[in-house]
């Protein structure tokens, strides 16, 4: 019986153990222009080192990685506001967050009449791979309903935005900077705050 104690304890100290080291490690954060991304003996190399030289040997390559890594933000931060809007305002309404938006999105939606089906249909009928409307009506349906639902969505976050409490975003997104030199082609004043550059491809 005593052995069968010990055991136990031994068990009850070890899973907890087990269960903290099968946990994921959180994601570190972001390294900033300052950071430190290696140290060769004493010199450090800085990540803004590192993206000056990426952007000199890619400049496509880091400008698409720039915008994705904004897109990316953009998209989640959008998600953020919209859910914080929605739970203030039902939160103002006594209800669910989920039973307001429910609520909403269904007053602002229309049904999705055969029509609106026959005429998607006919749209886009090189894109059925040769399937009758008949085959296809259900799945029709069922994607300009959640077209409707995510434009009724969108209505609704945007309503919020305008009646609710006051959204400043500072993300700012990528900025690129051009370099003019005083041979190239150009019009207008050498300072000016915004830059047109026009790429040409003569054949």
């Amino acid at each position: 019986m005593r052995r069968f104690i010990q055991l136990a304890v031994v068990v009850a100290v070890a899973v907890p153990s087990l269960v903290c080291a099968q946990q994921p490690a959180a994601p570190p954060a972001p390294a900033g222009p300052q950071d430190i991304a290696a140290h060769v003996g004493d010199r450090a190399i800085t990540v803004a080192e590192v993206d000056r030289a990426w952007r000199e040997a890619d400049a496509a390559a880091h400008a698409q990685a720039a915008q994705a890594l904004y897109d990316g933000r953009k998209q989640a931060l959008d998600r953020l506001v919209a859910d914080m809007l929605i739970e203030q305002a039902a939160k103002a309404k006594g209800v669910s967050a989920e039973q307001f938006a429910k609520d909403e999105i269904a007053r602002r939606m229309k049904p999705v009449a055969d029509p609106d089906v026959d005429a998607f249909y006919q749209q886009n009928v090189s894109r059925m791979q040769g399937k009758r409307l008949d085959e296809v009506r259900g799945a029709i349906r069922t994607f300009l309903q959640q077209q409707q639902e995510a434009a009724a969505r969108a209505a609704l976050v945007a309503d919020l935005r305008k009646a609710g409490p006051p959204v400043r975003v500072a993300l700012d997104p990528p900025r690129q900077r051009v370099e003019v030199a005083a041979t190239d082609p150009s019009r207008g004043a050498s300072r000016s705050g915004v830059v047109l550059v026009e790429y040409s491809d003569y054949q």
